[in-house]
């Protein structure tokens, strides 16, 4: 499998950008305990890094 880092930032990001809108798209008010826009974002900056890693690992290998 090639460059895994990159997929799974990308299944990161995905994951957290569905959590994100579903927290955002709720009708009810949810209470603080509920809120998963936090972890949702977090997902998204662990997604992020994983494709930058991915991305500097590709570059180092290229290199050699």
């Amino acid at each position: 499998m090639k460059n895994w880092f990159f997929w799974a930032g990308v299944s990161f990001i995905i994951g957290g950008l569905i959590s994100l809108a579903l927290t955002l798209g709720a009708t009810a008010s949810i209470s603080p305990i509920e809120d998963t826009s936090n972890y949702s974002i977090g997902w998204i900056i662990v997604g992020i890094s994983l494709i930058a890693i991915g991305f500097i690992k590709k570059k180092n290998s290229s290199e050699k």
